[in-house]
């Protein structure tokens, strides 16, 4: 298997992007294009969330009012009892009053008072016994009325609180949404590159693949034929191995881009980096150490290809070949190698510490 170094750059860049937004629950192209392929059933399931939620409420305050029920019951019989203990209690006081004034004239006069204090409690207690009663369970009793009320409120008014609550994770659904789509160039160009670093990570291991290549130059790099001051590069892949180095351009282009865009801009991107490329590599190749020849120093060679992932077209370009995905291993193949293995890992430990952000 080539050994594989450096993200993709539409993937790294559509991660970013997204985090930006503060969008951080996808972890792959598939969980993007999964969130997109479900995002109705995710709205649906969102709803059903909140009901889920609202019902699991709805049932605990129902268990909540059943105890509260107990405890205003249980608190009323206690008030009851103790109310009528008291009223026992004053009628065996006023028995005993009565019993020694009948004995004692005296004892008669000093206690009359008394009597009517205890006489008047009792009646107190006996005509306002059910005002009593709800004054010692009065807050046993809000709280089972604020509780039913509870109830009765959500689930009168249902529809409108399940509206409410799920406005927040729609909202944030829909707004995914719209930075998803708005990312979708960005995203097919991802799954464009994936596919590509797959395919190309089922050659043998003296291959040696960097994704997201890019180079700043400290003196622009001058194409005369172009009249171009090249300043930096980026490419896709940069494929190193025995039969030179290949610099790969990705396109998912579907039947219909074709038709619209112009292939010359992509086909003019890969010649310019491959010129600045070229320049860099065999200026430098002294340097590198490599083997040399008898015939004189060695050119590292470079092969041009951009890669249609989707649709390809029937056009073909001078130093650039238009492949399909299903021919680019078998393309690469078919160079003699011009290197040793030893030599193939010099180049690309060359082109890996050049790299920028590496």
């Amino acid at each position: 298997m080539a050994i594989v170094e450096g993200e993709v750059g539409s993937l790294k860049m559509l991660r970013e992007i997204l985090a930006k937004n503060g969008i951080t629950r996808f972890k792959s192209l598939g969980e993007i294009n999964r969130f997109l392929k479900n995002y109705e059933a995710e709205i649906t399931r969102a709803r059903e969330l909140v009901e889920a939620a609202l019902d699991g409420e709805i049932q605990e305050a129902r268990l909540a009012l059943v105890g509260q029920q107990r405890i205003y019951e249980g608190a009323r019989a206690a008030a009851e009892r103790e109310i009528r203990q008291e009223v026992r209690q004053l009628e065996g006081d006023i028995e005993k009053l009565r019993e020694k004034a009948a004995r004692n004239f005296f004892y008669r006069m000093l206690r009359s008072a008394n009597l009517s204090r205890l006489q008047h409690r009792r009646l107190v207690l006996e005509e306002g016994f059910a005002d009593i009663l709800d004054r010692k369970t009065d807050r046993e009793k809000m709280e089972l009325e604020r509780l039913e009320a509870r109830i009765a409120g959500w689930e009168q008014n249902r529809q409108d609180i399940i509206l409410q609550r799920s406005q927040g994770s729609l909202g944030e659904l829909a707004r995914t949404k719209t930075v998803v789509d708005g990312l979708y160039p960005l995203i097919a160009g991802a799954v464009g590159e994936t596919a590509v670093v797959r395919t190309l990570q089922q050659l043998p291991d003296d291959h040696y693949l960097l994704n997201d290549f890019s180079l700043r130059f400290a003196r622009p790099i001058y194409n005369r034929a172009d009249r171009d001051r090249i300043f930096s590069i980026q490419i896709d892949h940069l494929l190193i191995c025995r039969s030179g180095v290949f610099l790969l351009e990705t396109k998912n282009w579907s039947e219909e881009s074709l038709e619209s865009l112009d292939l010359r801009s992509p086909v003019q991107q890969v010649r310019r980096s491959s010129f600045a490329l070229f320049v860099l590599l065999n200026h430098d190749s002294s340097s590198l150490h490599l083997g040399g020849h008898h015939w004189g120093d060695r050119k590292i060679p470079i092969h041009n290809i951009i890669v249609m992932t989707c649709k390809k077209p029937r056009e073909s370009f001078r130093h650039v070949k238009v492949l399909s995905l299903d021919e680019l291993n078998g393309y690469i193949r078919y160079f003699e190698p011009v290197f040793s293995q030893e030599e193939t890992e010099i180049i690309f430990n060359y082109l890996r510490s050049r790299v920028v952000g590496w």
